[in-house]
């Protein structure tokens, strides 16, 4: 299914800049209309959602000795 990026936003809260900075950085490839207009697939954009909210933060230990 493709979508358009107000569909994306209506679906996803996902903006207009946060789907071309994606693009830019190669995280995703839109699908150019005739027109040149831009549709994501709607897989793809889920795919980059889950692999964006699936990193857990690494946690810090610290050891520390004083003699």
């Amino acid at each position: 299914m493709l979508l358009t990026i107000k569909k994306v936003k209506e679906l996803y809260d996902i903006s207009r800049i946060t789907l071309i900075n994606w693009e830019k950085e190669g995280l995703i490839s839109p699908i150019r209309t005739p027109k040149g207009r831009r549709r994501y697939k709607k897989e793809d954009i889920e795919k980059l959602l889950g692999m964006l909210e699936e990193k857990p933060k690494p946690k810090v230990v610290l050891y520390a000795r004083v003699s």
